[in-house]
C-alpha cells in the first residue's frame, strides 16, 4: 500500500516530535539489527515481550537509529515503515522502563501534515497495545468530536476526567458536545466543572456567559410575572441527601408515583431536587405530581424552575396552560385565562400540532373571565 504526504510538512513536524536521542554507540548494531529482524517474523503481539528478552541490546544507540529510520521512512513516503519503527520505538521504551511517544510523535506528524485519517489510525494502533493510554484516549475524542460521534467522544472525555488527565479541557469539550446537542442544563454542569478545575481556561467564562438561566422570549415573560422564582436553598425542609444519589432518588420517586404513593413520590423529588438542582425533569415532574394534587401555586414554581433550565420543554409548558386553566376555572380572571393560552401557545410554538395544546386552546376559545366590578 503507497500512501502519500506532503513531505516537507511532514519532516518539519517530525523535527519536533519524536524523541532524540544522544549517539553512545556501546552495543554492537549488528545485534541489534538481528534481534529485529528475527522480531519481524514474529506476530505482533509478540514484538514487546521479544524486546523485553533483548532489553541489554536497548540502548542510545538503538533509539537514535530508531528515530533515523522513522526519517528515514517519512523522506521517502514509506508510511508503514515509518509506523513500524515508531511501534518499535514505544516497545522499547516499554521494555526499558522510560518513556515513550514514537507514536504520538508521528499523530502530531500525521496531523500537521493534514493526514487525519493515518492519525486517526494510529491513534487506534496505540489503544490496541496500550489501552490505558491517557494522551491516546484524550486524541480519539477529539477525533470522535469532529466527526460528530458524540457518544464516543464524551466516553473518552470522561475516562480522562476518571484518569486525572486534562480534566479542565476535557470537561470544555464535554460542555462544547452538549451546546451542540442543544442541552443547555449539561452543557452548563460541564462548564463550570471545567472552570472548577481551572478558574482561568481560556473561553470557559465566556461560554458560561451564554448559558446562563434565561426565561425565554419577552413575549411570554409575563406568563410567571406573578410565580417567585426557587431560591437557591432546599426546596422544603428536607433529610440530608447525597449528591451521588441523585439518579436513585429520581428513580424511586418515578416508581412511587407510578404505584400511586403520592407522598412517597413528592418526598423522592424532593430529594432529587436537594441533590442536585440542575435537572429540569426533577421539577417538572414534581409539577406534575402537584397538578393532581391540586397544588397549583407549588406547581408553577416548580415549572417556572424548570424552564429556566430548558426552555423549549414542550410538557412544561402544556403544563403551565393546564395549570393556569384549572385556576381560571375557578377564579374567572382575566389574567389566568391569558396566561393560559400564551402557554398553550409557546406549545405549538416549540411543537406545531401538539394535540393537547391545540385541544387546550380550543376549550380556552369557548371560555370567558369574570366581568370586572364596575
Amino acid at each position: 500500500m503507497s500512501i502519500h504526504w506532503k513531505k516537507p510538512i511532514l519532516c518539519a513536524a517530525l523535527g519536533c516530535s519524536l524523541l532524540i536521542s544522544l549517539p553512545a554507540l556501546a552495543v554492537d548494531e549488528g545485534l541489534q539489527v538481528q534481534m529485529l529482524k528475527q522480531m519481524f517474523r514474529l506476530e505482533q503481539a509478540q514484538w514487546p515481550q521479544t524486546l523485553k528478552d533483548n532489553a541489554g541490546l536497548i540502548d542510545e544507540s538503538f533509539f537514535e537509529r530508531i528515530d533515523q529510520r522513522i526519517r528515514w521512512s517519512a523522506t521517502n513516503n514509506q508510511v508503514e515503515d515509518a509506523i513500524r519503527f515508531a511501534m518499535v520505538g514505544d516497545f522499547a521504551c516499554d521494555a526499558i522502563g522510560r518513556q515513550g511517544g514514537y507514536r504520538l510523535g508521528l499523530i502530531e506528524a500525521f496531523t500537521k501534515a493534514g493526514n487525519s485519517e493515518l492519525a486517526q489510525s494510529l491513534v487506534d494502533n496505540i489503544l490496541i497495545t496500550d489501552p490505558t493510554s491517557m494522551p491516546a484516549h484524550y486524541l480519539r475524542a477529539g477525533f470522535r468530536r469532529d466527526a460528530m460521534d458524540t457518544g464516543g467522544a464524551l466516553e473518552d472525555y470522561q475516562w480522562c476526567v476518571d484518569h486525572n488527565y486534562q480534566v479542565a479541557s476535557s470537561y470544555y469539550f464535554m460542555a462544547a458536545i452538549h451546546v451542540v446537542m442543544d442541552k443547555q442544563p449539561e452543557a452548563r454542569k460541564y462548564v463550570e466543572l471545567c472552570l472548577a478545575s481551572d478558574p482561568n481556561f481560556d473561553g470557559a467564562q465566556a461560554m458560561l456567559d451564554k448559558l446562563k438561566p434565561q426565561l425565554v422570549d419577552p413575549g411570554i415573560k409575563d406568563v410567571f410575572s406573578d410565580i417567585p422564582v426557587q431560591n437557591s436553598g432546599p426546596v422544603v425542609a428536607q433529610r440530608k441527601v447525597d449528591p451521588k444519589m441523585h439518579d436513585q432518588y429520581f428513580a424511586k420517586a418515578e416508581a412511587a408515583f407510578r404505584s400511586g404513593k403520592f407522598k412517597e413520590a413528592e418526598d423522592s423529588y424532593i430529594d432529587a431536587i436537594n441533590a442536585d438542582k440542575n435537572h429540569p425533569d426533577d421539577w417538572i415532574f414534581l409539577a406534575a405530581l402537584h397538578y393532581r394534587l391540586g397544588k397549583f401555586d407549588l406547581g408553577l414554581r416548580e415549572l417556572r424552575a424548570g424552564i429556566t433550565l430548558d426552555p423549549k420543554r414542550v410538557d412544561a409548558w402544556r403544563y403551565v396552560g393546564c395549570f393556569y386553566e384549572r385556576m381560571f376555572e375557578r377564579s374567572q380572571s382575566a389574567n389566568e385565562l391569558k396566561f393560559a393560552k400564551q402557554a398553550y401557545q409557546k406549545a405549538l410554538e416549540l411543537q406545531p400540532g401538539d394535540p393537547v395544546a391545540t385541544m387546550g386552546l380550543e376549550r380556552l376559545a369557548t371560555k370567558k373571565p369574570k366581568a370586572a366590578d364596575s
